[in-house]
């Protein structure tokens, strides 16, 4: 049954795909769309009531055959995914409203779906590259088909570094396949023997997951693929899509032993991101690249997980991560719908209760304030912290709640705005529901020492407010024209090289 979890959004696929050639009236092409989104509900909670559940596709013997599973490992990357696509689907019908795109567009979603959920099931690298692919070449071309400009740019640097990065990756299966005559994850950790072999491919595997996922110093595409996509793409991109190459991360972390000189460097890596994520989004006035800057930063949490051996750290930041990235995204993306401008000064929701109790509820929960779900996965995430990492950890996250004040303040001002769609808003406000029921769930209460980092956070902003800190602008270092894109791509791709290098370093 797992591999229906797949099956059922790709046949959803097929068919939009041949209703939108066929011309067929958009109503009837919705319909198609939300029950590819929505069916894989029905096989989840079937297979969930089995867990742990494993299975090889086509009843092969294990050697030969691909395995999918569901247990510890997965079963939250798959909740978040199934939540946030299906409140994301409902929330493109009311936002799409060109007639020649919607086709497409819904088809790509598809295809998206079925790739995160196929990634996410496997047990096995090759089939989870594959999988992760599929929800890639989606990616690039629902960022191209935005309207945004500069979109289609965005698009093309995406695809670019990505391709480099799946070429790599490729090459570091290879490598674990000739030393351990398996690609099935079980199989590996069964038979590997530690070599420097061995530490080259996970040197390589690293370095094009962090790319992918968009993590310091690797960042570079994803400010502009996450703010120039369309508001939906935008929500799935930060609340989902970055978290596949997270999901390997964990895979190899179950296939192979890392050793310390590799975490280490990882370590550094996390803690960089997750604070210049923080202090790049601090200088941001376009509203949706302040909140691509946080992805930078957050996915550095979920990395830290992986470099100090925290498998449930990873799993539930991650889970936090989709719900309260994907409806913040969603909530400043439906003020942006309705009001025209990505302009911090010139946005506003005073006039919009329910806009404002979203952002401020997302806010919290993306600050680590309880009872929301985000300070569970912290409190996670710094059961393997002590000394000088707790102190970096903490300042992270004061760093966070800075940026988000300064958000709030920003849309606190009254201005005059137009009404935004009301199944938008609401929409958002179930995602920043959902933030608070999940942490809930997982026995958070209020804790009054949050009040303390919040008060912090407030002050530190009218300080950095008062010195003009946060007025610095940042220049554009390459042109707009095809030389500066060709520039650009060729200078990151130095530093791409220059990082997995690097990381080569360690298996010396």
């Amino acid at each position: 049954m797992i591999p229906t979890l797949v099956a059922l959004p790709l046949l959803a696929t097929f068919f939009v795909s041949l209703l939108e050639t066929l011309r067929v009236k958009e109503r009837k092409i919705r319909i198609v769309f939300l029950a590819g989104i929505l069916s894989p509900w029905v096989i989840f909670i079937y297979d969930t009531s089995k867990m742990p559940l494993s299975e090889i596709v086509g009843n092969h013997a294990k050697e030969a055959g691909i395995q999918v599973s569901l247990d510890i490992y997965n079963f939250y990357f798959i909740l978040a995914e199934l939540i946030l696509f299906s409140l994301v689907a409902v929330y493109s019908m009311s936002y799409f409203n060109q007639r020649s795109k919607n086709g497409k567009i819904y088809a790509l979603l598809l295809l998206m779906h079925a790739g995160l959920l196929g990634a996410f099931i496997s047990r096995d690298l090759f089939n989870y590259y594959i999988y992760m692919e599929v929800a890639s070449v989606s990616s690039f071309a629902l960022i191209g088909l935005s309207d945004e400009k500069g979109a289609k740019k965005a698009a093309y640097k995406y695809l670019a570094f990505s391709l480099v990065a799946s070429y790599l990756f490729i090459f570091a299966i290879g490598i674990i396949y000739l030393k351990t005559g398996y690609l099935n994850v079980e199989l590996i950790k069964d038979n590997v023997v530690i070599s420097r072999e061995i530490n080259i491919a996970l040197s390589v595997a690293f370095s094009t997951l962090i790319l992918k996922a968009g993590i310091f110093p690797l960042h570079f595409w994803l400010p502009d693929a996450h703010s120039k996509a369309s508001t939906p793409i935008s929500a799935l991109l930060s609340g989902i899509v970055v978290k596949a190459p997270i999901y390997g991360m964990l895979l190899l972390y179950v296939a192979l032993p890392i050793e310390e000189p590799l975490l280490r460097l990882l370590r550094l890596v996390a803690f960089s991101s997750m604070l210049i994520g923080v202090i790049l989004a601090l200088l941001q006035k376009n509203a949706k690249r302040l909140l691509a800057y946080h992805t930078v930063s957050q996915m550095g949490y979920v990395l830290l997980g992986v470099a100090t051996l925290n498998p449930l750290g990873v799993i539930y930041y991650a889970f936090a991560h989709t719900l309260f990235k994907g409806g913040l995204f969603l909530s400043v993306g439906t003020l942006i719908n309705a009001q025209k401008t990505k302009n911090l000064e010139k946005l506003t929701y005073r006039h919009d209760k329910i806009l404002m109790a979203s952002i401020i509820m997302l806010s919290l929960a993306i600050g680590g304030i309880s009872p929301f779900v985000g300070a569970f996965g912290k409190k996670l995430l710094l059961s393997n912290l002590s000394g000088i990492q707790r102190h970096l950890f903490y300042t992270a996250g004061i760093g966070t709640l800075v940026s988000f004040t300064k958000l709030n303040y920003y849309l606190m001002k009254p201005k005059k705005a137009a009404e935004s769609n009301l199944t938008q808003r609401l929409l958002s406000f179930t995602v920043a529901l959902l933030t608070l029921a999940f942490g809930v769930y997982f026995g958070l209460t209020v804790a009054y020492n949050d009040l303390f980092a919040i008060s912090i956070a407030i002050l530190g902003f009218l300080v950095l407010k008062k010195a003009g800190t946060l007025n610095i602008i940042i220049k554009k270092h390459f042109g707009d024209g095809i030389e500066g894109v060709g520039m650009e791509v060729n200078v990151y791709m130095t530093g791409f090289l220059l990082f997995l290098l690097l990381l080569l370093l360690q298996s010396f």
